[in-house]
């Protein structure tokens, strides 16, 4: 026997079973981040996170590396599938790899991409030695100085008068603060051409100035003040004071003084070509700060004084004071009074007589 209301009341049964079953809630992934590198110059960079299920309501970004504080996104658009934001990184950020993390807006579902972004010290340049090179010459070899050098793969002249840049050869980063490359200048204008360099992460730094010159020469005059300083001319030992250094290429150069219980001397000297530049350098000798020892100064220690310990009542012997000696007073003899009194009446009578 059929009854009709039974499918109906396993349909509902169903249907109510499904209504109490939690639904997992969408899981949250972070695909990318771009750029995906940030430099400690106190600045903010704009990002874009792409990944899914970030929800159309608008949570929270945030870069996360152990032993670290958070570093806060400023939400500037957000999507189910894209987020824009700011990072600002500060001069004394933690450098290495961080993690991004995308939060929905109810705070407890989140996605996490571990190693995602770096942060690295930033890109400055303070020097390059030479600051010239001759147009003829076709083996120039530069020494960059500055910050943040240890992925640099790239250095280049610029100018925007000349449609391709000159590209240094062997690049070769020494260290966080020194690159070396060579130049060829051979068939290059004349001219003055910014200093740029570029790392792996493809970010540009120029802020340097680098003179090609006519490849004509010069001299300088060297003189010290005492003399027998070492000469450095762009690092490299040309003698000692005092002396005429040839065949300098007409720009600028650094010359460094060096001696020995003097303090280093340096000043950038412009060569004209067929000119000598003069150089007269007053050393000034090392300040060497004596440090005086005390003399100890010797004291007389006091012999403290003997004391008598007491010993304590209960253990103590009670020693009975000797008693005074005293001398009693022997009696008299009677019979010597009786005998003292008759004489002397006997002296009394005999007066009388």
């Amino acid at each position: 026997m059929n009854h009709p209301v039974l499918p109906s009341f396993l349909a509902i049964a169903i249907l109510l079973m499904f209504a109490v079953v939690p639904v997992a809630a969408a899981l949250v992934t972070v695909s990318s981040i771009s750029p995906d590198v940030g430099y400690t110059n106190g600045k903010s960079v704009t990002v874009t996170i792409t990944g899914t299920n970030f929800s159309a309501a608008e949570g929270d970004v945030w870069l996360e590396m152990s032993g670290e504080d958070d570093l806060e996104a400023k939400i500037v658009s957000w999507t189910d599938t894209t987020i824009v934001g700011k990072i600002k990184i500060s001069t004394a950020e933690k450098t290495g790899d961080w993690a991004v993390v995308v939060a929905q807006a109810d705070g407890e579902t989140e996605g996490k991409k571990s190693g995602a972004f770096t942060i690295l010290d930033k890109i400055a340049l303070t020097s390059i030695t030479p600051e010239s090179g001759a147009a003829n010459d076709d083996d120039v070899d530069v020494t960059l100085a500055g910050t943040g050098l240890g992925d640099i793969e790239e250095v280049y002249l610029y100018n925007n008068d000349y449609d391709e840049n000159i590209t240094a050869e062997d690049v070769d980063a020494l260290s966080a603060i020194k690159v070396k490359g060579t130049f060829d200048l051979e068939d290059m204008d004349e001219d003055t051409y910014d200093v740029c360099v570029v790392d792996t992460y493809g970010t540009i730094e120029c802020g340097l100035s680098f003179k090609i010159t006519s490849g004509e020469v010069g001299s300088i005059e060297v003189s010290s003040s005492p003399p027998g300083a070492t000469i450095l001319i762009d690092g490299s030992a040309r003698g000692t004071t005092p002396a005429i250094i040839e065949d300098i290429l007409e720009g600028s150069h650094r010359v460094i003084l060096q001696k020995s219980g003097y303090e280093d001397w340096g000043k950038m000297v412009t060569v004209e070509a067929d000119e000598t530049a003069e150089v007269d350098a007053n050393l000034v000798a090392v300040t060497t700060v004596a440090t005086t020892i005390p003399t100890p100064v010797p004291t007389t220690e006091k012999t403290p004084l003997p004391t008598t310990e007491r010993t304590p009542a209960e253990t103590r012997t009670t020693i009975p004071p000797t008693p005074a000696t005293t001398t009693k007073a022997s009696p008299l003899d009677p019979m010597i009074v009786l005998g003292a009194a008759g004489l002397g009446i006997g002296l009394i009578m005999l007066r009388r007589r």
